[in-house]
C-alpha cells in the first residue's frame, strides 16, 4: 500500500482550517518596515486588509484609533503618520540592532445587523443588532537592521493584552528549522490558543484566509513553529472572553499578529 504524503495532508488540513475561519480574519493587521537601513529614519508600514503582504489604505473612520510606535535599544520611539496613510516615520535614525514596530489599536465596538452590515457602535445603539464584538487588536513586527540578530528585544514581551513572543530571535532561524513561540494573555501563558500563519508567496488557492501553519499552544502557552519557506511571515493568535454587560456587547475579541523574516 502506498504511504500517505504527510506533508500534503498537513497542508490540506491547514487550508481547510483557513477556509473555515471566515469573518474572524476579515482584516489582518501586520507591522513591518520599508527597507530599514543603518543611519536612516525608520519608515514603518501597517498592513490592514485582506491580502498579506499587499498594503491597503486604512479606512478613514478607523485611522484615528491606530496608535503606532517603535521600540528600540533606547526605548519607545514616536512615529509620525505619512502618505499614504499606512506609513509611519521616525525622526531618529536607525542603529544596527533589532527594533519592534507596534500598532496597538484602541478598542472598538463592532456590531453586526440583520442585513449583514457592521457598525462601530455597541449593540444597544444599533437597530436590528444581531451580535457585537468589542475588539482589542495589535500587531508587532520584528525588524532587524543591518543584519542584526541580537535576540534581547525580539524575545522580550511588550505588555500587549494578547501577544505572540518568540523565545528565539526569528533572525537566527532558517526555513525548515523549528522555533518555539509563546502566547501571552494579560501577561500570562495562554493554553489552547490557536496560532495560524502564512508567508509572502504562500499559494492561497481560492481564499486569502488559507494558512500555511496552524497549531495550538500547550499548557505553558507554547507552540513549536517550523517555517516552510524563507521570507516574510505573519502569525496570528486570537482569544475571546465574555463581555461584562450583555446589553452593550457579547464578547471581548482579542487579536494579535506577529511579523518577522526567516532567512
Amino acid at each position: 500500500m502506498k504511504k500517505p504524503n504527510f506533508a500534503f495532508l498537513l497542508l490540506a488540513a491547514a487550508l481547510v482550517l483557513g477556509l473555515a475561519s471566515g469573518p474572524a480574519l476579515a482584516h489582518d493587521m501586520w507591522a513591518t518596515a520599508d527597507k530599514p537601513a543603518v543611519g536612516q529614519p525608520l519608515s514603518a508600514n501597517i498592513g490592514y486588509g485582506h491580502h498579506f503582504p499587499a498594503m491597503e489604505v486604512i479606512p478613514a473612520e478607523e485611522l484615528p484609533f491606530f496608535q503606532v510606535y517603535a521600540v528600540g535599544p533606547n526605548g519607545k520611539m514616536d512615529l509620525s503618520q505619512s502618505d499614504p496613510n499606512y506609513v509611519f516615520k521616525s525622526e531618529a535614525n536607525l542603529e544596527k540592532t533589532t527594533y519592534l514596530v507596534i500598532s496597538d489599536v484602541k478598542p472598538l465596538y463592532w456590531t453586526r445587523t440583520t442585513t449583514g452590515q457592521w457598525e462601530m457602535k455597541p449593540k444597544n445603539e444599533v437597530q436590528s443588532a444581531v451580535s457585537c464584538d468589542y475588539t482589542i487588536e495589535n500587531a508587532k513586527g520584528i525588524i532587524a537592521v543591518g543584519g542584526d540578530s541580537d535576540g534581547s528585544l525580539a524575545t522580550a514581551p511588550q505588555g500587549l493584552p494578547l501577544e505572540i513572543v518568540p523565545l528565539t530571535h526569528p533572525g537566527k532561524i532558517k526555513a525548515g528549522q523549528p522555533m518555539v513561540l509563546q502566547v501571552l494573555f494579560e501577561g500570562k501563558p495562554l493554553a489552547g490558543a490557536e496560532v495560524k500563519g502564512r508567508y509572502d508567496g504562500f499559494p492561497a488557492l481560492t481564499s486569502d484566509t488559507a494558512m500555511a501553519f496552524v497549531d495550538t499552544t500547550d499548557q505553558e502557552g507554547k507552540v513549536t513553529f517550523t517555517p516552510l519557506a524563507a521570507g516574510n511571515w505573519m502569525l496570528i493568535a486570537r482569544n475571546d472572553t465574555a463581555y461584562s454587560g450583555s446589553n452593550t456587547c457579547d464578547k471581548n475579541s482579542y487579536g494579535t499578529n506577529l511579523f518577522f523574516t526567516v532567512k
